[in-house]
């Protein structure tokens, strides 16, 4: 039976916009080009990406969503800063999920789950910007994530994602610079990936902590009272 008029296609049209400026959004606010603080003005917002303002208050409603967006009493949008709890939280989170998904993946590993890890971390060690590492870090935790194959464990790494992104990036900014930060990381997950591969929970556990927990001991405290710019 055939479609009657246009209207079938049309919120497939706008949802591919409103996710392309989702994208856009994000990812200033990862590389801190919309800093905290900083108002992002809708109509302004529109403009300056050649669009309506319909995907752009989507947009800001999904990153609201996310935790990077917040909204004043007159319906204003800035991005959000970090407190010290939000801080605190953000680093629990990470302690309690990522070990018990390492774990499981040393059980769930398949054949394919060990290229695409080694990719990233290939990735990694080629690139020269600290945005890119930020984005491939997270993005090596979400592959430990799908190789656990636990749909409720993914779900509450979902909602972590990209405060973890922002919180990431705004840390690397703070380290001596793009090269240290890449070698501690990369180091840190060669060491993950070998021991996926012997199946080992425990160690595997054992040494995502330690990854998290000398990432942390690496900042100074300041970055860990909140206002982290």
């Amino acid at each position: 039976m055939p479609f009657v008029g246009k209207s079938p296609l049309e919120p497939v049209v706008r949802r591919a916009l409103t996710d392309e400026v989702l994208i856009t959004l994000r990812k200033a606010i990862v590389a801190g080009a919309l800093a905290p603080g900083d108002h992002v003005p809708e109509t302004g917002m529109a403009e300056q990406l050649g669009v309506s303002r319909v995907p752009v208050r989507e947009a800001m409603m999904t990153l609201e969503r996310e935790g990077l967006l917040e909204f004043d009493e007159r319906g204003a949008a800035y991005v959000r800063n970090f407190t010290a709890a939000d801080v605190e939280e953000i680093f629990t989170m990470r302690l309690a999920l990522k070990p018990t998904a390492a774990r499981l993946a040393c059980r769930r590993l398949q054949s394919a789950d060990v290229p695409e890890l080694d990719e990233n971390i290939r990735r990694m060690r080629k690139t020269s910007s600290l945005l890119e590492v930020t984005l491939l870090e997270v993005d090596f935790h979400d592959l430990i994530m799908q190789s656990a194959r636990h749909s409720l464990l993914s779900v509450c790494w979902g909602n972590l994602r990209s405060l973890l992104r922002v919180w990431l990036a705004r840390l690397h900014r703070l380290e001596e610079g793009p090269k240290e930060t890449k070698q501690l990381t990369v180091k840190g997950h060669v060491q993950i990936v070998k021991i996926l591969q012997l199946g080992d929970g425990e160690a595997a556990a054992e040494a995502i902590r330690h990854h998290l927990v000398s990432w942390r001991e690496r900042m100074p405290k300041v970055t860990w009272e909140g206002n982290v710019t």
